[in-house]
């Protein structure tokens, strides 16, 4: 069965930026969703730039 979420930001992509803005908006009480179709870090945290 779905779940239907409400978060208070939805950040779409979980490279070093969207990382760190959900933590840092979690840390501050807000409710995150981080949506990300590949690998958490993104492209230069797991391949190199």
């Amino acid at each position: 069965m779905l779940k239907v979420l409400k978060p208070d930001i939805c950040i779409i992509g979980a490279g070093a930026a969207g990382l760190s803005v959900a933590a840092g908006a979690a840390q501050m009480g807000t409710s995150v969703v981080l949506i990300e179709k590949s690998l958490m870090g993104g492209d230069c945290l797991n391949y190199g730039c």
